[in-house]
């Protein structure tokens, strides 16, 4: 099996600005894209993460995607935003926000209706991709494999 081709999107900040994914490259991206109401699916994969992970930022990124299609409507896209922002600030991670679909659609092709985790490997590519409510041993291979791609600082 060949390695997929490293992928890129562009979404928005909470402050408004174009965000491109191709700007993390070089560090190992755990992507969680989910609507408000599928945050707790999985939460204990999040804490877990959050807890590996902590003093890595360099390395390795959490990055939250608010599917906010539902809520596209100009009239309130600066509440969602400041609302979305003001839950980033509470967790220390940024949020962005996907007016469009842009993650839905191919290639990277994650699934509506559901938390979702995209791992993406220091050049890119997606090396993992889950969605729903993860098992245990699903959210061990989150973290397994989040811990072989940032072994070189994550061990130390």
């Amino acid at each position: 099996m060949t390695a997929e081709a490293p992928i890129d999107a562009v979404l928005e900040g909470c402050d408004g600005r174009a965000r491109s994914l191709r700007a993390l490259r070089g560090r190992v991206v755990v992507l969680f894209w989910e609507a408000r109401e599928h945050l707790e699916q999985n939460a204990a994969l999040k804490r877990d993460l959050e807890s590996m992970v902590r003093g890595h930022a360099q390395d390795v990124v959490l990055l939250g995607v608010g599917d906010v299609r539902a809520l596209d409507l100009p009239v309130i896209r600066p509440i969602v935003r400041r609302a979305i922002a003001d839950i980033a600030e509470s967790i220390g991670h940024e949020i962005l926000l996907d007016w469009r679909g842009a993650l839905e659609r191919p290639p990277i092709s994650l699934r509506r209706g559901r938390s979702n985790v995209l791992v993406l490997d220091r050049e890119g590519r997606p090396v993992l991709r889950a969605a729903g409510p993860l098992p245990e041993a699903a959210r061990a291979d989150v973290l397994s494999t989040v811990m072989a791609l940032g072994e070189r600082t994550l061990a130390a």
